[in-house]
Parts: C-alpha cells; sequence; structure tokens
C-alpha cells in the first residue's frame, strides 16, 4: 500500500511542480543569505546555519504535498477505487502518513544539496568557507525530522477538510497569519503561552527557526508529533464514518 501511494505521487505532474518550486525557492534563499552577508560573518557558524535554513523550504512543500497526496483522491473521484481495493481505510490513511516519508525527505535532500552548491562556491570565492560541526549537522537532522512531521500533518489536514482548494488554502493561513495573531490575542490575557503548543511554532521551535522565548527543543518535537497523531485520528474518524460512492 506504501508502495501504491509512492507510485500514485511519482506518476503525476504535479511532484514535478512541487520540486521545481521548492528547489527555487531554496535556491533564491541561498543566494541571498550569501550575497547578502557582511564580511566579518564569513565563515561563521551563524551564517552557515543560515544557509542551511533555506532547507525550512521544503517543509512548507512536504506540508502541501501531504495534503495534495488525500484531497486528490476526492478531487479526482479515485478515492472509491482506492477504498474498493482496500477496505481498511485505516490502512489507507497510515499508508498514506508512511508513503509521506520518503517524498518530504527526498525535498529536504535536493534543496539542502542545492543550498550547498550555491553557497560553497561562493564562500570559497569570497576567500572563505563553509563551517562545519556537530552544531550544524544536528540542527540540518532537525529539519529533516520538521519536514516529514509536516508532511505527516498535511496528510492528517487532507484527511480531516478532503476538499483540496479549502484545505491547502486554509491550512497555510492558519499557520503563516491565524497563530501569530491567536497568539498575540492570548498575550493580552497573559496567555500566549498557550500559542506555543500550535503546530506551526512548535515545529518551528524544534528545527530552531522559531522566536527565542517558546517550548525547547525536544518538548517542541513531542507537541508536533502529538499533532501528527491527533490530526490523523480525527482524519480516520471522518473517512472511517464517510459513505463514499
Amino acid at each position: 500500500m506504501v508502495a501504491a501511494e509512492l507510485l500514485k505521487l511519482r506518476t503525476t505532474r504535479a511532484w514535478i511542480g512541487f520540486l521545481l518550486a521548492g528547489l527555487a525557492l531554496a535556491g533564491i534563499a541561498a543566494a541571498g543569505t550569501v550575497g547578502t552577508a557582511e564580511d566579518f560573518r564569513l565563515g561563521t557558524t551563524e551564517l552557515s546555519r543560515e544557509i542551511l535554513s533555506a532547507s525550512g523550504i521544503a517543509e512548507v512543500i512536504a506540508f502541501v504535498v501531504g495534503i495534495v497526496s488525500v484531497t486528490a483522491e476526492w478531487r479526482h473521484g479515485t478515492v472509491t477505487r482506492t477504498f474498493l481495493a482496500t477496505p481498511r481505510r485505516d490502512r489507507v490513511l497510515v499508508a498514506k502518513e508512511l508513503g509521506i516519508v520518503v517524498p518530504a525527505a527526498l525535498l529536504w535532500v535536493l534543496t539542502t544539496v542545492l543550498a550547498l552548491a550555491i553557497a560553497v562556491p561562493w564562500l570559497a570565492f569570497e576567500g572563505s568557507s563553509f563551517a562545519l560541526g556537530e552544531e550544524l549537522a544536528g540542527y540540518a537532522g532537525r529539519i529533516l525530522v520538521t519536514t516529514v512531521l509536516w508532511g505527516a500533518l498535511g496528510v492528517g489536514v487532507g484527511a480531516i477538510v478532503q476538499s483540496q482548494t479549502p484545505a491547502v488554502v486554509g491550512a497555510i493561513l492558519w499557520v503563516l497569519v491565524a497563530e501569530g495573531l491567536i497568539t498575540a490575542a492570548l498575550g493580552l490575557a497573559d496567555l500566549e503561552v498557550i500559542g506555543d503548543y500550535f503546530p506551526g511554532r512548535a515545529l518551528s521551535a524544534f528545527d530552531g527557526s522559531g522566536e527565542e522565548g517558546g517550548l525547547s527543543t525536544w518538548p517542541a518535537g513531542a507537541v508536533g508529533l502529538g499533532w501528527v497523531a491527533v490530526l490523523g485520528l480525527l482524519g480516520h474518524l471522518r473517512m472511517s464514518r464517510q459513505d463514499v460512492t
């Protein structure tokens, strides 16, 4: 079933657009980071970290791919055949959750390679180098895990909403706009700590791209994993009680 999900992803043209968009944005981010860096920052761990953060665009792309991998079944009417082939709908959802791991990880690998392919020669031309170390390796690993978690979150969102456009637009608006606004509103009552447990803010804290003062790394990762489980369960409940014809 996981192989079938991967087959669905790679035999449609949508993945080409997602991949090109991710590579283009990661390349622009990496080039902009190196090109605007002051001389005293060249060769520093801080700059290398910012270069690696360009691969964070893979998180957004994986989120959308996860949503589309589910909602496309309803959009194109293939969900009936999917459920006929596998009447156990919980297994269908689990297969989609597991199937998103490979494309999400691949997106991270390709965006990271591209960012380094742009930054390393550029730094060498400037007489500098890319700083390596265990800290940066850990940071890159957290971005990889976060990318996979975002993909799994997308699958849960897609299973709950099922309509592709509202799912994609609504999910992105929630992460980019609603979470910040709600957290700010909670701050008026000194309850902004609640906002740290929202999925977007928790995963940002886990990969290190979030604002200071939120959850620490591993608790944030646990919260992100919890959101994957909760949305997956809600998606399963919606799918299992649905009459699909």
